[in-house]
């Protein structure tokens, strides 16, 4: 055997490591071609007998690495004469190996024939061919030997495999490639062909094959090529397929009449309906048949859609409807479609009912849309109060003005609260101002503030109702009530959204949504010059009225639980139930007093109570005397109470007196000024009697 002609340049063991590098200059005149390589291999096997460390045996040479066991690979490296090579040991041998490996590199190499030299040439020119050729397959190529060692892999097997080659070579196949199989070739000398095999998101197809060398098995191959694509393709081939299947009998199940035109215009397709259509009709030319009247050139279907209407038969009227198809501006062909013409003016017909439906239903269901969160505390399901929360409930999403009318206790403030509840303003100050109850000479004090030494007793500066309410809600209730020259002032807050303290010059801005009440006919006020057109019109931007109880009579029972409830809870009482006819009762009364007369009854029967039961009995005598008609003598006027020789204490004359006035007047304050009294004195007269639930009865309309 011939050896190498290799001068070692340098020899370096890092004691203690077992890493060795042998760094060598090659001096044969054709390098490491086929023939050396084998040698050199053959020699370091007979120098190390294990084979686990000859697998961490390589050869380096300019950036490239390859196992010394891999003649294909340590052929590619291309290693020339002069070339500088490293050797590299990753597991530590003896030193004995490095002094014999040493020893046959040094030795000197005879002089060479000219046959050797040809052959020698003629071996690397085939290996270098071999590995270009395999190196370009669109293959991935991996060879193992016997053991499963990876000794050959080509540059579309490492970048399938995702590996560099360095990572592949000289490692266990069985380990890095679990899914490879090469091992059962090894094991039971036979072929696998065109299996397919997953590799992360791609499909492979693989042959795998052992390797013989004169009958003794030395290794193995593995080819395996990407069909991720083809795969694809096949798949979409087959969905296309399904699709032809579907819209065929798409075109076959609609009573339309369908056909398909090439660019010159000759039927090339049409469904069931247009084939049995056309057999009675003994054109040629369909499309001049069909639209006569349109003038194109025989045989050139339009460019543009067309629509007219036909008739096959001579009976059967049809729509007909020609579109051409155009495929990046190139006309390909035309589509034909007919309809019916009675069934399209049915379908016309029952669309346009379908429509007036549809609106008279949306039109309902906006009035019955579920109020927000904020009106929940309001209980009730009657339609028209339900319709007043659901305009309450959409009023609340803006920053309008709103105007609550309606007779006294029937939730105007309820529902003043629950649309700042469900406005943007909930986290923000809700001000509540009744404009009734205070003195006329204090109302502009109260909503505008004053300066400290305004007027006698204003001992400090006062912010006012306006000022206390900036980005949130304020609540006039009883507005009706305000004096003309505030109702001035509270005219400007509203258009300018400023104002001036009583006392100060300082004008002070404003953000507050405006919400109204009031129990009075402000139509009729204005016409009678009592209430300013133009301060009405500014408030009644989104008005709600209120029903009264016995517009919502339906309702009581509802209201009946929810104030049993609560006043179980105040009263320290636990009534569950009702005697029999204790609702009808509640039912049959016209609540003049609406929902807090109902409340203040139930009350009045709920602390009368002994039992757990309520009683018919217990409710207070003027809802039991309206079944009977005996409280007729209350509702009489004056004139006839007093018959000639009767005469009654002072009090009776009192009450009489109030009875009378407060049936006329929706307000303390007004009843007040009717009889000349103040205020305080009419309300407490009122409440000492019982007579709350007729104020304001016989101003108040359904």
């Amino acid at each position: 055997m011939e050896y190498l002609d290799i001068e070692i340049t340098r020899f370096r063991a890092r004691q203690g490591m077992s890493v060795q590098t042998i760094e060598l200059t090659v001096n044969k005149s054709n390098g490491l071609h086929v023939r050396m390589v084998a040698a050199l291999i053959a020699r370091l096997q007979s120098l190390v007998e294990d084979s686990e460390v000859l697998r961490h045996v390589y050869l380096e040479h300019q950036g490239r690495k390859a196992a010394i066991t891999s003649i294909l690979a340590l052929v590619a490296l291309k290693v020339r004469k002069g070339d500088k090579v490293t050797f590299r040991f990753d597991r530590e041998v003896p030193s004995s190996v490095i002094e014999a490996l040493k020893a046959f590199l040094e030795s000197a190499d005879r002089q060479e024939s000219t046959d050797e030299n040809r052959t020698d040439q003629l071996l690397m020119e085939n290996s270098t061919t071999v590995d270009v050729v395999l190196s370009s397959l669109p293959y991935g190529i991996l060879v193992v030997n016997r053991e499963n060692v990876i000794t050959y892999v080509n540059r579309e097997a490492t970048r399938l495999l995702g590996r560099r080659e360095e990572e592949l070579l000289n490692q266990s196949a069985e380990r890095l490639i679990p899914h490879s199989r090469l091992h059962w070739v090894l094991k039971t000398g036979k072929a696998e062909i065109g299996k397919r095999q997953k590799l992360g998101s791609r499909v492979l197809i693989t042959n795998r094959c052992p390797i013989y060398a004169e009958n003794r098995l030395i290794g193995a191959v593995a080819l395996f090529q990407d069909i991720s694509s083809v795969e694809k393709l096949g798949k979409e081939l087959k969905e296309v397929k399904a699709l032809k299947e579907q819209l065929d009998l798409v075109l076959q199940s609609v009573e339309e009449l369908i056909g398909l035109f090439d660019p010159a215009g000759r039927l090339i397709y049409a469904n069931a309906h247009l084939e049995r259509a056309l057999q009675s009709l003994p054109h040629k030319d369909l499309l001049s048949a069909l639209f006569p009247t349109k003038g194109w050139k025989q045989g050139t279907p339009p460019g543009k859609s067309m629509t007219d209407i036909v008739h096959l038969d001579g009976k059967q009227p049809y729509i007909a409807k020609l579109n051409p198809v155009l495929v990046e501006g190139e006309h390909c062909g035309s589509v034909l479609t007919m309809s019916p013409l009675n069934d399209v003016k049915t379908l016309m017909a029952q669309l346009d009912l379908a429509l007036e439906r549809t609106r008279y239903l949306e039109k309902e269901l906006s009035k019955h849309e579920a109020p927000a969160d904020g009106f929940a505390h309001i209980i009730g399901y009657s339609g028209p109060l339900v319709e007043c929360l659901s305009i309450a409930s959409k009023a609340a999403r803006t920053d309008s003005t709103v105007l609550i009318t309606g007779e006294s206790g029937t939730g105007k403030e309820l529902v003043a609260r629950g649309i700042h509840e469900a406005s943007s303003r909930k986290q923000k100050p809700f001000i509540r101002v009744n404009c009734a109850a205070i003195p006329a000479n204090l109302v502009e004090s109260e909503l505008f503030g004053h300066e400290k030494g305004a007027f006698t007793g204003a001992l400090q500066m006062r912010r006012g109702k306006f000022e206390l309410a900036h980005t949130g809600t304020l609540f006039l209730d009883e507005i009706g009530d305000l004096s003309l020259d505030l109702q001035a002032k509270l005219l400007r807050v509203i258009q300018e959204r400023e104002f001036e303290r009583v006392g100060g010059s300082e004008t002070i801005k404003v953000d507050v949504r405006l919400v109204a009440a009031t129990n009075r006919d402000l139509q009729k006020m204005v016409q009678a010059g009592d209430f300013r057109e133009d301060l009405f019109y500014r408030l009644h931007v989104i008005p709600i009225h209120l029903p009264p109880l016995r517009r919502r009579k339906e309702d009581i029972p509802l209201l009946v639980d929810h104030f049993r409830e609560k006043l179980n809870e105040r009263l320290g009482k636990n009534i569950k139930d009702y005697e029999s006819g204790f609702i009808k009762v509640l039912r049959e009364y016209d609540w003049p007093g609406n929902v807090r007369e109902l409340q203040n009854a139930l009350e009045r029967a709920m602390s009368m109570c002994e039992g757990d039961t309520l009683m018919i009995r217990d409710l207070p005598e003027y809802i039991l005397h309206s079944r009977t008609g005996s409280s007729q003598a209350t509702s009489a006027p004056p004139s006839q109470l007093l018959r000639e020789g009767e005469v009654r204490t002072m009090e009776e004359y009192e009450k009489m007196i109030l009875q009378h006035a407060i049936r006329h007047f929706p307000s303390f304050n007004q009843a007040a000024k009717a009889l000349g009294l103040t205020h305080k004195t009419v309300a407490a007269k009122v409440r000492k009697y019982g007579l709350e639930p007729l104020m304001g009865k016989n101003s108040q309309s359904d």
